[in-house]
């Protein structure tokens, strides 16, 4: 009985294995398609702001923010709406990945510095 239930198990797991091996190839293409599909839109950290402050994308469309840093300091790129936030250092950019939203506004803001304006994402 028990080894029954043991080629049963390796059987099934076989089955799971091949599966994911069949898969796996498919899955960073289709990472990829999604990314070079999605729109990438900049901002600017400079004379500590964010350039520009408010920003108007397309509702129902994924896509990226690339954050460059061009002040002295690390900030953190912050969210609450979009649930994202990124530390940036002196000099770098980097890229934040954005699905699709609702129509309406997003707020994004420096977490590390309490004296710089917030911006606004406007979805529509």
């Amino acid at each position: 009985m028990i080894p029954n239930l043991i080629l049963i198990y390796m059987k099934r797991l076989f089955s799971l294995l091949s599966l994911i091996m069949i898969a796996l190839p498919v899955v960073p293409e289709l990472v990829a398609v999604e990314a070079r599909q999605a729109p990438v839109v900049e901002i600017r950290f400079t004379g500590h702001h964010f350039e520009p402050a408010r920003l108007t994308v397309p509702a129902g469309i994924p896509f990226a923010i690339k954050v460059i840093n061009q002040d002295r300091e690390r900030i953190e790129f912050e969210s609450f709406k979009l649930h994202r936030e990124k530390v940036v250092e002196p000099g770098q950019d980097i890229l934040v990945r954005i699905p699709a939203l609702g129509p309406g506004s997003y707020d994004f803001f420096d977490d590390f510095h309490d004296d710089v304006a917030e911006g606004t994402i406007t979805a529509r």
